[in-house]
């Protein structure tokens, strides 16, 4: 008794000291739960691929082999890391032949997805700019139809930016480990849902003979100074931790003019009639016959799935030449002034999630914006993921031609759309008129049934 009378005298003669080493051992102790419980998670996931693996297969069918795209440059070069951890294992253990391609420089996926063939799946081993890539080069193939259901996608999410795989499992920031590996599960067990895809197609510029090819993403496209603050938080690495909160300080007064003005077109979205459907020829979903993976105890900490837009199993096919819709197709006019942010998403994102999988939705932030909200915007954004606009319109298709200054004043660089897009497009993106107008054309292809993987074992 007397010794732990002493102890407690120590603590209270040291209060500070007791403080620090008090939070140090939380802080370890946490660490080391955490870590046990990873272990456990993974441990139960090797299993259950052991377990498929183990099983046997009807004579003749052909083995499994999937074609994994990874960027090792993806998440400042931890994504390789992160995949041989949580993802390559539980393929190697559920016995699927697996190709691991490294992608050496931008736009390799989309050349590699372009001559893709002989595989089961492809894995899409990265962030937002792998997957954009992949989607780009799929879709540009002459028999894409075909390519859409012969090669599905597995998503992995191991970029710095995952929109389309947060907005299925509900996380936030960076995904956990449990996320990789559910995420490689579905792979496993070879469960698919469509995901939607919107297309994106510069205007063509009359002084250039070249034809402008499409480009396509999952989740969303963003223009203006939030963006442009996001993507150079990297130089201001000496700020540690602190980094993507003074990125936006630093870059209050660089991007505080950047000027979204623009001319747009716009149409209503469209379910489907005999304008926009009737010469679709994609095949319907597919139900998959492959049981449901077990219940395990782990799934408790795991968030409970979306809903993912697309043509659902039990959806019967519709007859489109009845539909008569006077209002699919027509383009209203409209200007767009003052604003310093403009975002163009699917429903593949974490905000958008109640939008119809018909639709886009066109997102403006508030006019003539000061410093001060500038920086609280950029703050609020990295603190709780959430973005906030002063409009929001639902959208079927949208042509957009910037009049505003689109150069930094100080520098003159070209301020451009998503940083993944204007990179894909490789072609130029000003016109030699000595207004660099960006035009593009977006519209949402909700039928397109680029099927990816999706573990569906939580109720």
């Amino acid at each position: 008794m007397s010794r732990i009378i002493k102890f407690f005298n120590v603590l209270r003669r040291n209060p500070k000291k007791s403080i620090f080493f008090s939070a140090l051992l939380a802080g370890g102790i946490n660490f080391v739960k955490s870590k046990y419980e990873e272990k456990q998670i993974m441990r139960a996931f090797c299993e259950e691929a052991m377990l498929y693996g183990e099983c046997s297969k009807p004579l003749g069918e052909p083995d499994r082999h999937v074609t994994v795209l990874l960027n090792p440059a993806a998440k400042n070069g931890k994504g390789k890391i992160f995949f041989d951890r949580y993802c390559a294992p539980l393929l190697y253990l559920a016995g699927i032949k697996v190709a691991i391609v490294k992608t050496e420089h931008e736009g390799q996926a989309r050349d590699l997805m372009e001559i893709m063939d002989n595989t089961s799946a492809v894995v899409v081993a990265g962030g937002d700019g792998t997957l954009g890539e992949v989607l780009t080069g799929l879709l540009r193939r002459v028999d894409h139809i075909d390519a859409t259901q012969k090669l599905p996608l597995g998503i992995l999410p191991l970029g710095s930016t995952n929109t389309a795989m947060s907005a299925v499992w509900g996380f936030r920031g960076n995904p956990k480990p449990q996320h990789l590996a559910a995420a490689t599960m579905a792979i496993v067990h070879d469960i698919k849902r469509p995901l939607d895809v919107m297309e994106i197609t510069p205007l063509q510029n009359p002084e250039v003979e070249a034809v402008p090819k499409p480009v396509y993403a999952a989740s969303t496209v963003e223009w203006g100074a939030y963006r442009d603050a996001y993507e150079r938080k990297d130089t201001y690495w000496y700020w540690s931790v602190l980094k993507k909160y003074m990125t936006y300080v630093f870059s209050s007064y660089k991007d505080i003019t950047w000027d979204c003005s623009a001319e747009v077109e716009i149409s209503a979205p469209c379910s489907g009639c005999s304008r926009c459907r009737m010469n679709t020829d994609h095949e319907e979903f597919k139900k998959d016959d492959t049981p449901e993976p077990l219940r395990r105890w782990w799934m408790a900490y795991l968030p409970k799935p979306q809903p993912v837009s697309g043509t659902t199993p039990d959806e019967e096919k519709v007859d489109y030449s009845s539909i008569i819709n006077e209002d699919c197709g027509v383009l209203h006019k409209s200007t767009i002034s003052s604003i310093c942010d403009l975002n163009i998403s699917t429903r593949n994102t974490p905000h958008s999630l109640g939008v119809s999988n018909y639709a886009l939705v066109l997102k403006t932030g508030p006019p003539s914006i000061g410093v001060l909200e500038f920086i609280k915007e950029g703050w609020r954004r990295e603190w709780n993921s959430c973005k906030n606009y002063s409009a929001e319109t639902a959208v079927g298709e949208i042509t957009l031609r910037p009049t505003g200054n689109t150069k930094t004043e100080k520098a003159g660089e070209a301020r451009l759309f998503w940083p993944c897009v204007s990179e894909i497009l490789n072609v130029p993106l000003t016109q030699s008129e000595g207004k660099e107008h960006l035009a593009n054309y977006i519209k949402d292809m909700h039928n397109a049934l680029i099927y990816f993987f999706f573990y569906c074992s939580v109720p």
